[in-house]
C-alpha cells in the first residue's frame, strides 16, 4: 500500500482554508461567518491544531462553504479518527511513558521518509542548504504554507546522520541508504503510527474513493508456505521490493510525486479443523 500525503489532515484543511482565504479570518470570525456558529472559536482552534477532530456535520458544513466535495473532506476525517484510536492503543502496547499526542506523533517518521526521498536517488552529492529546505518544506507543506518545526528537523538530521544514512561534507549531502529502521520506544511508536496512517488512507482510499484515482496501490495475497521457507520467501521478497525502489526512484521534482510504500507478510494462525 502506498501513500503520497499522509500529513494531510482534516485540522490541516480547516486551517487552511481561515488563513489561505485572503480575508484575514481571525478563529472567531471564521467560526461565525464561514462555519455558521456551529463551533466554538476555542474547539475550531483544536481542530486545527490536530487535538480535537470535527464532527461530521462540521466537515460537511466546511465542504459546503469552500465548494468542495464532502467525501473527499470526510475521508480525512475517518482516517484521522482510525490513526487517534490506534495511538491510543499503540501507548497501551508500548507501556510509554508519555501520552500519544494523535496523529501529531507519525510526523518524525513522515519526515525522515522525506528527508531520504528528497536527496538524489543516485547517490550523488547535493547542497545542504538546498536539502534541508526542501525536506523542511515536504511536498503537503507547500500548499498549506506550514513550515517544519527547526526543532523536529534537527531531530531528523541527527538520526539519519547516526544511523549512517546519509554522508555530510563541505556544505554537501549524499544519501548512504533508503531504509530507517526503529532502534527505541520512541521511534517504534513513531513508525507504527506511520505505518498505521498508510493503512488508514490506503483503505480509505479503495473504500471511499474507489471513483478517484489517489495513486493507491492495495491488495492482498494469500499462500500456504512451509515455516522453514520463510526466511528466504522474506529475503526475496525484501531483495524484489529493494530492486523495485531503486529501478523507478527519481529526484524531487514538479512531475514527480512523494511514494510510501508499506509491506506486510505475516502468518496467521487457522483454528485446526
Amino acid at each position: 500500500m502506498a501513500g503520497s500525503d499522509l500529513r494531510r489532515s482534516i485540522g490541516g484543511v480547516f486551517y487552511q482554508t481561515r488563513v489561505l482565504t485572503g480575508r484575514e479570518y481571525t478563529l472567531r470570525r471564521f467560526a461565525a461567518d464561514v462555519l455558521g456558529g456551529s463551533v466554538d472559536p476555542v474547539m475550531l482552534g483544536y481542530i486545527e491544531k490536530g487535538k480535537r477532530l470535527p464532527s461530521e456535520s462540521l466537515v460537511r458544513r466546511l465542504a459546503a462553504a469552500c465548494n468542495r466535495d464532502p467525501h473527499e473532506l470526510l475521508a480525512l476525517l475517518w482516517q484521522d479518527r482510525m490513526l487517534a484510536a490506534f495511538g491510543k492503543e499503540l501507548k497501551r502496547i508500548l507501556g510509554a511513558p508519555r501520552a500519544v499526542a494523535g496523529i501529531e506523533e507519525a510526523e518524525l517518521a513522515v519526515v525522515v521518509s522525506q528527508a531520504i526521498a528528497a536527496l538524489p536517488d543516485d547517490g550523488s552529492w547535493m547542497s545542504l542548504a538546498r536539502w534541508r529546505k526542501q525536506f523542511r518544506i515536504g511536498p503537503d507543506r507547500r500548499s498549506q504554507r506550514a513550515p517544519l518545526k527547526e526543532a523536529l528537523a534537527k531531530r531528523v538530521e541527527g538520526l539519519l546522520l547516526d544511523r549512517q544514512m546519509v554522508e555530510i561534507a563541505a556544505a554537501k549531502v549524499r544519501r548512504r541508504g533508503r531504509h530507517f529502521v526503529a532502534k527505541d520506544t520512541g521511534e517504534r511508536q513513531a513508525l507504527a503510527l506511520q505505518f498505521c496512517a498508510l493503512f488508514a488512507k490506503a483503505l480509505v482510499d479503495k473504500l471511499a474513493l474507489p471513483d478517484t484515482d489517489t495513486g493507491t496501490y492495495l491488495r492482498n495475497h494469500y499462500l500456504n508456505i512451509r515455516a522453514d521457507d520463510l526466511p528466504e520467501f522474506r529475503r526475496r521478497l525484501d531483495e524484489a521490493l529493494r530492486g523495485l525502489t531503486e529501478e523507478f526512484a527519481a529526484d524531487p521534482a514538479n512531475e514527480t510525486r512523494f511514494l510510501n510504500v508499506l509491506v506486510a507478510a505475516t502468518p496467521l494462525r487457522l483454528e485446526p479443523k
